[in-house]
This record gives C-alpha cells, sequence and structure tokens, in this order.
C-alpha cells in the first residue's frame, strides 16, 4: 500500500534545498571583498607557506615577495584584499594613504 505524501513535505525539502543552495554559493562561490583606507600595517611576517601582513587585526597574505618587503610595519596603507569559503585573505591591493599618484596621473 502507497503513503500518501503531504505536500508540506514537498514544501520543506524544497525549502531546504534553497538553503543548502545558498549556504553553498556564499561559503564557496562568492568572494568577498574589503577596501580599507588608512590601516596601519601592524606586523609583518613569514613561513613556509608564504609571507603575511596584519592590517586591523586580519592576517592577510601577501602574494608577492618583494611586495612584502618594501612594506613597513606601523605605516598607514588603502588596503583592498579578499577572500571565499574558508580561505585566507589575500592582497589584491595597496597603496600608500594619502598618496594621490594615481589620481591625475600627470608629469
Amino acid at each position: 500500500m502507497l503513503k500518501k505524501v503531504h505536500p508540506f513535505n514537498w514544501i520543506v525539502a524544497i525549502i531546504l534545498l534553497v538553503a543548502v543552495g545558498i549556504w553553498l554559493y556564499m561559503s564557496f562561490g562568492y568572494i568577498y571583498e574589503e577596501h580599507v583606507t588608512e590601516a596601519t600595517l601592524e606586523e609583518k611576517s613569514h613561513d613556509d607557506d608564504g609571507y603575511y601582513v596584519t592590517i586591523d587585526g586580519e592576517e592577510i597574505v601577501v602574494e608577492d615577495e618583494s611586495l612584502w618587503m618594501v612594506l613597513e610595519e606601523d605605516e598607514d596603507y588603502e588596503v583592498t584584499y579578499e577572500w571565499y569559503g574558508q580561505k585566507q585573505p589575500y592582497m589584491v591591493d595597496i597603496n600608500q594613504a594619502h598618496d594621490d599618484d594615481s589620481v591625475g596621473g600627470g608629469h
């Protein structure tokens, strides 16, 4: 004998699938970006896995060693970094705070 399936069960199943889909997208498919002006570089560090800076309490990966070398502790920077899922944030762009070199661009 077949059991009757209630519409309530289908509705709960659909809501659950949508919620899981949204969670998966936000955790692994969506890239978060943070732009910080006048962020103080608190600490520089490195290990076998890479180069890191700590800015406003957030440890950020610096993928370019030469860029990491020119950054100075206790200096203010304008920083953009990204992350997705459970990955550690990585630096996308950095410039000295109040540096207007890129604005206008004339010699």
